[in-house]
């Protein structure tokens, strides 16, 4: 019986010491990209991501004249389990001259936002502010927990 314990112990020991210097995988922010990956190195890594843009050579965002659109999307870690959590998402669009358009969204696992770009002309900029939670509404980004987004760090895109 006592065999068992050490061998259990030493396993422990063993697991543990993997567990340590095992690197988590990690996301940080860039122009397209939001982390929220709760606390340090990466625990659970949910994020919110803008879709339809081009990036300058002095990396600005910017879109075409012509498109009318993008999408922005929260979406849960792929952790196991995790994935079937609640996401809600709220963008706020804003451009000079104009009235701010919100959207709101839901749904589980992620929530893709439309975002319309009202009369995009060039020099145009457009300012994307964005709230979002996950895990059933017990993990908000951006919040003191997510140390890549503390508070909100809008997506700034302009018409080329």
């Amino acid at each position: 019986m006592r065999r068992i314990g050490v061998l259990l112990g030493v396993g422990a020991v063993v697991v543990g010491g993997i567990s340590l210097t095992a690197p988590a995988a990690t996301a940080q922010n860039s122009p397209t990209f939001r982390d929220c990956s709760i606390f340090a190195q990466g625990v659970d890594p949910d994020f919110v991501q803008l879709f339809g843009v081009s990036m300058s050579r002095q990396g600005t965002l910017t879109v075409a004249p012509s498109q009318k659109g993008l999408q922005l999307e929260a979406s849960e870690s792929s952790d196991p389990g995790d994935s079937s959590g609640h996401v809600t998402l709220r963008a706020t669009l804003t451009t000079s001259h104009m009235a701010a358009q919100t959207v709101t969204g839901a749904g589980t696992g992620k929530v893709i936002l439309p975002l319309s770009l009202p009369q995009p002309r060039p020099g145009r900029t457009y300012t994307i502010s964005w709230s979002a939670t996950f895990d059933n509404g017990n993990h908000a980004c951006p919040s003191p927990l997510t140390p890549e987004n503390t508070s909100s760090t809008p997506f700034m895109v302009k018409v080329s």
